[in-house]
């Protein structure tokens, strides 16, 4: 009899944490009225390690390496970056590479993010510090910062991604009105509908079209996190015009509030 009470002891804890955690996503998906979207949303977060785990992460660092191209394939510039963000209390972050110009950094905070080279802040870079350590940002974060306040979503249909079926996202931007928003770029999702993942992303730059595909990940961490991507010029259809950058991932490393 006693080992009964205890299992249900123990039963009715896992239950309560189990509806703590839900209770969580939900909350933090409450602003979205679309059902729709808030279903995408979900599907994607779990696809990509729960939004549960996003929302414990205190920090992460990693190391990025891009490759941009020219429209005859020739390398227009290269460059490896170490990044390093600081989630909570509040973000903050810095992130540092070397060229044939010098060393460099972009160090974000919340009131006067700067960029320096050789050690000597750059006057006048709070706006292009801000746009960039967001923009990077962003773009690791992806599907979960799709949650954030002053995003506005709306599902768009479907569309086939190769071989596959794929649920679409559109998201737009307000920078004048939200601090968190780098751009007011309009960005298309593509969710795979085999598995919530997001295949690739189509972004409006006017007066151009970038096709990012999510091409490598791994699940060796808390959260799937691209190994490989790969970005094409096209126009908003997807047809591809030529390979722009190639960027790779690795080195993750992430500690838990």
């Amino acid at each position: 009899m006693l080992r009964i009470y205890i299992f249900l002891f123990f039963a009715s804890i896992i239950t309560g944490f189990s509806a703590c955690k839900q209770s969580s996503v939900i909350d933090h998906l409450a602003h979205i009225t679309d059902t729709e979207v808030k279903s995408q949303l979900m599907t994607a977060c779990e696809s990509a390690g729960g939004l549960d785990n996003y929302l414990s992460i205190d920090s992460i660092t990693y190391d990025k390496r891009s490759v941009l191209y020219l429209p005859d394939g020739g390398v227009e510039s290269e460059v490896r970056q170490h990044h390093a963000y600081k989630l909570s209390p509040e973000l903050s972050g810095v992130i540092t590479w070397s060229d044939s110009i010098g060393d460099h950094s972009i160090v974000y905070n919340q009131t006067a993010p700067y960029k320096t080279l050789n050690g000597e802040k750059i006057l006048n870079s709070t706006k292009s510090a801000r746009e960039s350590f967001m923009s990077s940002y962003y773009v690791l974060f992806l599907p979960f910062k799709l949650i954030d306040p002053g995003v506005n979503l709306s599902y768009e249909g479907t569309t086939d991604i190769d071989d596959k079926k794929a649920d679409i996202l559109k998201a737009s931007y307000a920078p004048a009105t939200h601090a968190n928003h780098s751009t007011d770029d309009e960005w298309s999702f593509f969710i795979n509908q085999a598995d919530g993942s997001v295949l690739s992303n189509l972004v409006y730059h006017p007066p151009t079209y970038a096709y990012i595909e999510n091409t490598e990940y791994t699940d060796d961490y808390p959260l799937r996190m691209n190994t490989y991507r790969q970005t094409w010029r096209t126009d908003k259809n997807r047809n591809k015009e030529y390979l722009r950058g190639e960027f790779w991932y690795s080195n993750y490393n992430f500690t838990k509030k």
